[in-house]
């Protein structure tokens, strides 16, 4: 892959031409290097200042997206960041680090369950939980619990990642982090209305329109609140995009669909099959 996944930005193509204006299309691949997220407006951090539960994905080698350890052989992240990249061998899971080129351990995936609702043309249920072959420990490394909080317009929510720090920009290998607001989720489905894109109940809304956003290569990341992940980085346009608030899977929602996966996941039936 020569552009490194994933995730977010519902863009216009025009002869060629990203247009990050009014009436965009759905963009059908989420690879195309267009349709992406990022932090934006954040400050530099570490793994450890975190808690140290943002995995890095690697695909072939190349960063991918990020994740969530929620367990110790439990990472929680975007659907998406996983079409046309099926290949379960070639992926590798990284804690602890919070520069892309530090040395460290790489986990390899065992198994992972994708959401049967997900829709890739829309991100609709856009989660996935995977099992790694070996527990995800030690230094810098940590998890987060599930969310159990509904959240409300205007809670502050962490999000975090190795994303762009603006359009355009190159490709960040330091971690950042960023606090925002949540968006109320009708005045966010407002905001799209002119667009293409249909929010549903698994998506809430959460920036600083202008200037705080997640970002390209933030894909498949936390959304914290109270240390617990109550989102995952999924789509937007353009990044801080002033019309435009970041949308998030949410993981209040998803959690059902969450916890039977990994008890799935873990069960010993399901270990023996595999």
């Amino acid at each position: 892959m020569q552009r490194l996944l994933t995730c977010l930005l519902l863009a216009v193509i025009v002869q060629g031409t990203v247009a990050f204006g009014w009436n965009p299309v759905r963009v059908k691949d989420p690879n195309d290097p267009n349709f992406v997220r990022r932090v934006i407006g954040g400050i530099m951090t570490s793994n450890a200042e975190l808690g140290g539960y943002i995995v890095a994905m690697r695909y072939y080698d190349m960063f991918a997206c990020g994740g969530t350890l929620i367990q110790e052989t439990i990472v929680l992240t975007a659907a998406h960041c996983f079409v046309n990249r099926e290949k379960k061998d070639q992926w590798d899971f990284i804690g602890g680090i919070s520069n892309l080129n530090e040395m460290a351990e790489r986990h390899k995936m065992k198994d992972m369950i994708i959401s049967p609702d997900f829709r890739p043309e829309d991100l609709y249920s856009d989660v996935a939980i995977v099992l790694l072959k070996k527990p995800l420990v030690g230094r810098n490394i940590g998890t987060v619990s599930l969310c159990t909080t509904e959240l409300k317009p205007g809670m502050p929510v962490v999000v975090s990642g190795w994303g762009l720090t603006r359009e355009g920009a190159k490709q960040e290998n330091y971690l950042r982090t960023v606090t925002v607001p949540v968006i109320d989720w009708e005045q966010c489905r407002s905001s799209y209305n002119r667009t293409e894109v249909i929010l549903s109940h698994t998506m809430i809304c959460a920036g600083v329109r202008g200037s705080k956003d997640a970002c390209l290569y933030d894909s498949g990341g936390p959304l914290v609140y109270n240390k617990e992940i109550c989102g995952i980085v999924s789509f937007g346009i353009g990044c801080a995009h002033k019309n435009y608030p970041g949308v998030y899977t949410d993981v209040r929602v998803m959690k059902p669909f969450i916890e039977e996966s990994i008890e799935r996941l873990l069960s010993l039936k399901y270990l023996a099959r595999k």
